[in-house]
């Protein structure tokens, strides 16, 4: 397949995946922007570039440049020191520091932060395509610099609306910082790339007062995990994700509370939850850590490397995901190709992946949470059996997304 490569010449911004790096695990966003610089380092050299907003400036890489950023991300390539001004300001041992060190010696351009229109004047090849995928640097000052270039369009990949439509649901000021985001997008956009439906329809409510730039719905890839549905435990439950409020981890120990009261010791089901602890959950985790039930039906692992989670996937009899907002959500995906059964809350992201792949549950009953779990999963000597979801693979997002580049 063609992939991006239909569309010419691309200027990738990794803004984002430089930020993220020492922080362990990826979240969901981070790993798309990943599926993207993965899929671009495949193209000849002539095709893309990589741009970087550093500490100091823009950094432009080209594929080989792109490539010690993936090793780094990767772990293939060891983070080397950081560069003599940053170790003079206490910046030395800052993971950031030291990954723009180790790319400034492949920057095949750089400039200062009023320098991007300039460079981009220098540097650009041809008619090309500005894409953002990570939600960073949506500002006017960058995307404007690309905008105004005759030869110039620009891509923006909008995951979510969580900040406009659920501001208690994520830090102070978010919500202020995102709306000026979209709205540099509508400003400078040439076509807005939305994950799902349900993300195209908030962000069509968002621009109610004019139509914006063009809107396509490409669903993210997901790569599909081996099934072996004979070591499956129906008892293991794992909850996969950020702990943070909107992932709604509060309504799980609600429920295993109803459920040991309900059943025995002996089958209460095993709550495993995994994933990096996140913004404004003292309380949540001061619960959990006094928790009559931790260590014996409730088990906190924090994040987890990938093939740990794809173990706990492969036993898990279900995944539970009552979050309370998403634009689109991998876990229940990639439970559900895993063979493990998704116990979801009733969101429309997940009627539009997983169909009737998953089981659907209100997000603020606990009891309605454990009735359903006693039944798919204490009452039957077998699990449900649900059609596997029809998730895309990588290939035809980028195939999709690549004609529209190729053919605005």
């Amino acid at each position: 397949m063609a992939g991006l490569s239909q569309a010419g010449l691309i200027w990738l911004d990794v803004t984002r995946l430089v930020t993220r790096a020492g922080r362990g695990v990826l979240t969901g966003i981070d790993r798309v922007e990943m599926a993207y610089l993965e899929h671009l380092l495949a193209f000849p050299a002539t095709h893309t570039s990589f741009l970087l907003r550093s500490t100091r400036g823009y950094l432009l890489l080209d594929q080989n440049g792109g490539a010690v950023l993936r090793d780094i991300l990767t772990g293939r390539r060891a983070l080397g020191p950081a560069d003599r001004l940053s170790r003079l300001i206490g910046k030395g041992t800052d993971p950031r520091h030291r990954v723009e060190a180790s790319l400034r010696a492949h920057a095949i351009a750089r400039c200062l932060r009023g320098g991007l229109g300039r460079m981009i004047g220098r540097a650009a090849k041809g008619p090309g395509w500005y894409l953002n995928i990570g939600h960073t640097g949506l500002s006017a000052a960058r995307l404007g610099a690309f905008a105004a270039r005759p030869d110039m369009r620009v891509a923006v990949l909008v995951h979510d609306l969580i900040p406009i439509i659920h501001p208690d649901l994520v830090a102070p000021g978010m919500p202020a910082r995102f709306a000026a985001r979209l709205k540099a997008v509508r400003a400078h956009a040439d076509l807005v790339i939305c994950n799902s439906k349900a993300t195209a329809d908030d962000l069509a409510r968002h621009w109610s007062g004019g139509d914006g730039p063009p809107r396509i719905v490409a669903h993210l890839g997901v790569d599909a995990m081996p099934r072996d549905d004979t070591a499956r435990d129906p008892r293991h439950v794992v909850m996969l994700g950020t702990i943070e409020p909107r992932k709604n981890h509060a309504l799980m120990l609600d429920t295993w509370e109803v459920l040991a009261r309900a059943v025995s010791p002996e089958i209460l089901p095993q709550l495993h939850i995994i994933g990096p602890t996140g913004w404004q959950v003292t309380a949540l985790m001061d619960r959990i850590a006094h928790h009559p039930l931790l260590g014996k039906a409730i088990h906190l692992h924090g994040p987890l490397p990938e093939e740990a989670v794809r173990n706990h996937l492969a036993r898990a009899g279900a995944l539970v995901f009552p979050s309370l907002a998403e634009g689109y959500g991998y876990p229940p995906l990639e439970a559900a190709l895993a063979g493990s059964l998704p116990i979801c809350s009733d969101l429309p992201v997940f009627r539009e992946t997983l169909g009737n792949s998953a089981v659907y549950v209100p997000h603020k009953d606990a009891y309605s949470w454990a009735e359903t779990i006693k039944k798919l999963l204490l009452v039957s000597d077998e699990l449900p059996s649900l059609p596997p979801p029809k998730a895309p693979g990588w290939d035809a997002h980028f195939e999709t997304v690549g004609a529209l580049l190729a053919h605005p």
